[in-house]
């Protein structure tokens, strides 16, 4: 991890989080009227059972145990998201990596879990990785159309849009496969479905799932167009100079940390710690 600790002292970004077992093996809104259609549809979408075709993935640990250790430090990334440091203001969230297997898509479905589960904050998760969509699987999702799909057309976006497994989760699936993904995903109507997306309620935040960073020419792109990224890194499998190489593409102003995938205290310590919280009276 040295190697690492390095990079991230030399790119000068913060560690938001270090201690995650899991690991990765996918029109206007502004008008009143239309607000209300969207959230007809997803209410309907929601009360079938078109869309769940399988159970949640184990490693969306935060969905099937929200006390655990990993769960805890989601909700301490979440409070990095809702409450900035800086006082500022984030709605929109890309979760990258350097390079593939680190992680990602998992750390997105937990985050967007967690806030969804928050008590008054509403989630929507896009799948752009549209050569790797993973996503759906790790929802238990039945695969249909989505981003790429929306993004060909000129049919609404909340045609494409489906409940998650929580009740303030919204899930836009990276959709059918499409031969140029670089294009279409750094198009004009990109950017602008991002907006879109951002602007329809105040209480939404976007969290999107973008392609490792040095093996897709569109994430640096997506990366300009969101209000912060979270870079992916997996202990004992990233490489330094992958990271230093992903890091030197991203706005480094928009970086909101890192992500340790893999690493984890050891239970005893936590055993301790957590004793120590809860049990001291002093």
């Amino acid at each position: 991890m040295g190697k690492i600790d390095k990079a991230l002292e030399k790119a000068g970004i913060e560690q938001i989080a270090s201690e995650i077992r899991a690991d990765e093996k996918a029109p206007d809104f502004k008008s009143q009227t239309l607000k209300s259609k969207v959230q007809s549809v997803e209410q309907a979408n929601h009360s079938s059972d078109n869309f769940q075709e399988r159970p949640v993935d184990y490693r969306v640990i935060v969905y099937h145990d929200p006390a655990s250790v990993a769960a805890e430090h989601f909700k301490v990334l979440r409070g990095h998201i809702m409450h900035p440091a800086n006082g500022g203001k984030i709605r929109s969230v890309l979760v990258t990596s350097a390079m593939e297997q680190e992680g990602k898509t998992m750390v997105a479905c937990n985050l967007a879990v967690s806030i969804a589960q928050s008590l008054d904050s509403y989630v929507m998760l896009i799948d752009a990785d549209v050569r790797r969509a993973n996503v759906h699987n790790m929802l238990g999702l039945r695969k249909g159309q989505g981003l790429t799909d929306y993004l060909e057309t000129g049919s609404p976006l909340f045609n494409y849009l489906v409940k998650g497994p929580l009740d303030r989760m919204t899930v836009l699936q990276a959709g059918s496969t499409v031969r140029n993904p670089a294009e279409l995903m750094t198009s004009e109507k990109t950017k602008d479905m991002i907006e879109e997306v951002k602007q329809r309620y105040e209480d939404r935040f976007v969290v999107i799932d973008s392609p490792p960073l040095n093996l897709a020419a569109e994430t640096g792109i997506l990366a300009q167009h969101v209000d912060a990224t979270i870079m992916v890194v997996r202990y004992g499998i990233s490489d330094k100079n992958a990271v230093e190489e992903a890091l030197s593409r991203l706005d480094r102003n928009r970086v909101l940390g890192m992500i340790f995938n893999g690493f984890e205290i050891t239970p005893r310590k936590y055993t301790y710690y957590k004793m120590k919280y809860y049990g001291s009276r002093e």
